[in-house]
């Protein structure tokens, strides 16, 4: 290009540092020919913070497209790669892989009664509660309106605590809750499911969420059926009889 048109502007150059460094750059040049001798101005720039804070700024946006808004949790998007990566790795893995389907009762009562403002504060106290009942390396996700899920890897050695654990952890997050003056009391029917050898992803979510709804038939105010492991399974006082 020096050549043939006497310059160019702003190429992009990566060029490597003594210390072994590739760093970005910007670079411009202009030849100039006196008495038959050519000179060479050479501009370089350093982008690489320009390039660092790009892709800060793709990682945030590919945050920002997996996280929900409101809570601050994973969403659907998150929740559906996070949940296949880990069914594709099961095989590989000697733990256990369980999921609890979160649906509320009472939401749509507080929405048509206190407004859509404070429904979004329970949403986000509920959000909040779920992070202080869980492990760090628990996943938890928004994946609708106010339907929560908690995927879980579980020792085999520990399988029987989860029926308890997720008792716990459903009594603490569902207590109630004061918002704009008021006290509201909201509940939730949650199916659980372990990962079988032959699900896939499709049949592992439908399952739980199909157990999600035989607890929300017990009519109870907070109800857990632990459908994948024998015994009995409750929440709130009220047994419901597991099956596989």
């Amino acid at each position: 290009m020096l050549a043939e048109d006497g310059g160019y502007v702003l190429e992009e150059v990566d060029i490597r540092h003594a210390d072994g460094t590739i760093i970005p750059t910007l670079i411009s040049a202009q030849r100039t020919i006196v008495d038959d001798v050519s000179f060479d101005v050479e501009v370089l720039l350093d982008v690489s913070a320009r390039v660092r804070h790009q892709h800060e700024i793709e990682l945030a946006l590919r945050g920002s497209a997996r996280t929900d808004a409101l809570s601050g949790l994973p969403n659907r998007a998150c929740f559906d790669e996070v949940i296949a990566g880990h069914v594709e790795r099961m095989h590989e893995s000697e733990k256990l892989l369980v999921l609890a389907f979160i649906d509320f009762n009472g939401f749509k009562a507080i929405n048509d009664t206190m407004g859509h403002a404070a429904g979004d504060e329970v949403l986000r106290t509920i959000a909040s509660r779920l992070r202080e009942s869980f492990r760090t390396n628990d996943f938890i996700a928004r994946i609708g309106g106010d339907e929560f899920v908690v995927l879980l890897e579980v020792d085999p050695a520990h399988l029987n605590d989860v029926e308890p654990t997720l008792i716990e952890a459903m009594d603490r997050i569902f207590k109630p809750i004061a918002i704009e003056g008021a006290v509201v009391e909201l509940g939730a029917a949650v199916g659980v499911t372990m990962l079988q050898p032959d699900d896939d992803v499709t049949s592992f979510v439908k399952r739980a969420d199909g157990y999600m709804y035989l607890a929300k038939q017990t009519g109870e105010r907070l109800a857990l059926v632990w459908l994948g492991h024998p015994g009995l399974a409750h929440v709130g006082g009220r047994m419901v009889r597991s099956r596989r």
